[in-house]
């Protein structure tokens, strides 16, 4: 038996996700595919443009058999964090023989090369990296330079791009989880990841979101996404193509009514960021002056997106260390098909998965369990982003929402 695992956001599913899903099927010609797809807030510290059952919808009426959340302590995290706990999902379902991914490279060779230098970093890498960052320049940079100064350019060139720096991180995961995987990568075809422009009927993700915010009108981005996607899309009355200013007054209040001590605990705060988050907070108007308040060249805007979305959740350092350091996981089921469904009978039939397969919070998973510490971020996730879609939170709460089915 083979499977496919992919890892993404589906933010939203669009041409370039389906051409990927195409060529990884044709390449690894697997018996069933899965995805582990992060939840209503993404990894770069942004709210998701549909929930995580809307998305979760279009991924398998594009093709994924199984849809499984990537749980919110882990995919609104930096890059090592995101791509250590969506491997560790696929790994211990015990079944995923590929790993595919895109990246700009598109072959694995210089991937490879860079994810091996980097997975056990030498003293003379970690001392040059500090080096650069006692500079005042953010950590991607200074890991950049380090490399490049290091080891040539031939290993600091991968890690320019986006889905570069991603596919380095699931090969490392990889590396140090000795996982049995084989990785497959599929050149990004057309735009790049932050170009705002389309080639051919293919944009980013943020191209797309970028004009419906414009436009916020549907039928706009008709022609960058599958009918599939835009049929799901259309159905929906509310709660489309969110942002961060939309969540600006509940963060205000939850920055207004913690000391810098309690700020200071959230898992992005370092460096005294809680004090510049406390001041700017008193002086801003929007969610846009809020974060050029606390911007510097040490920080970039994606890690400053990630602080605000932790104090918002507060997600401390503490817990999320001990999660992490316990290896605490879970697969939580948002969607199949009929082969999605025969693949979880299988896995479950055959005892191959390591960790709790959910698709019943209400009775699946005890509140005094190891893995509720790290499900209860997910459902105040999901809460908080409901409040602000929805008005309200039952009707949209983990403890009431399906996984989305498609027997067609």
């Amino acid at each position: 038996m083979k499977v496919l695992g992919i890892i993404a956001e589906y933010n939203p599913f669009h041409n370039g996700h389906r051409y990927h899903l195409q060529e990884s099927i044709r390449i690894a010609s697997p018996d069933y595919s899965v995805c582990v797809m992060s939840g209503n807030f993404t990894q770069r510290g942004e709210p998701a443009m549909a929930d995580k059952w809307i998305r979760a919808a279009t991924a398998v009426n594009n093709g994924i058999d199984l849809v499984l959340e990537l749980p919110f302590a882990f995919a609104c995290n930096n890059a090592e964090y995101f791509a250590g706990g969506a491997v560790d999902i696929l790994n211990r379902l015990g079944c995923v023989t590929h790993l595919s991914f895109g990246s700009e490279a598109g072959e694995l060779s210089a991937l490879s090369s860079a994810a091996d230098y980097l997975t056990h970093e030498s003293e003379e890498l970690k001392n040059c990296i500090k080096e650069f960052a006692d500079q005042g320049i953010s950590f991607p940079k200074a890991r950049y330079e380090a490399v490049k100064k290091c080891m040539g350019s031939v290993y600091s060139d991968v890690l320019m791009n986006a889905n570069n720096i991603l596919a380095v991180e699931y090969l490392k995961q990889l590396n140090l989880t000795k996982s049995k995987m084989v990785p497959i990568t599929v050149k990004r075809y057309g735009t790049g990841y932050h170009d705002m422009g389309s080639y051919e009927n293919i944009a980013s993700a943020t191209a797309i979101r970028h004009q419906l915010e414009k436009s916020a009108c549907l039928s706009t981005i008709s022609d960058l996404i599958p009918s599939e996607t835009y049929q799901v899309l259309q159905s929906i009355d509310k709660g489309i193509n969110l942002s961060l200013n939309d969540f600006y007054q509940l963060l205000l209040y939850q920055i207004l009514t913690s000391d810098t001590q309690r700020l200071g605990s959230v898992l992005s705060a370092t460096e005294g960021l809680e004090n510049r988050v406390k001041r700017a907070a008193s002086e801003s108007v929007n969610m846009d002056s809020l974060i050029k308040a606390v911007l510097s060249k040490r920080y970039t805007e994606t890690r400053i997106h990630r602080l605000l979305t932790h104090i918002l959740i507060h997600l401390d350092k503490d817990s999320f260390r001990a999660l992490w350091n316990n290896h605490i996981n879970y697969a939580r089921v948002l969607g199949f098909n009929q082969r999605g469904a025969s693949l979880l009978k299988k896995i479950k039939k055959e005892e191959l998965s390591t960790i709790p397969i959910l698709t019943n919070i209400n009775r699946e998973i005890s509140k005094d369990s190891e893995e509720w510490k790290l499900l209860k971020y997910d459902i105040t996730a999901s809460d908080i982003y409901n409040l602000v879609a929805h008005g309200e939170i039952y009707s949209h709460s983990d403890y009431v929402k399906k996984p989305y089915k498609n027997f067609d």
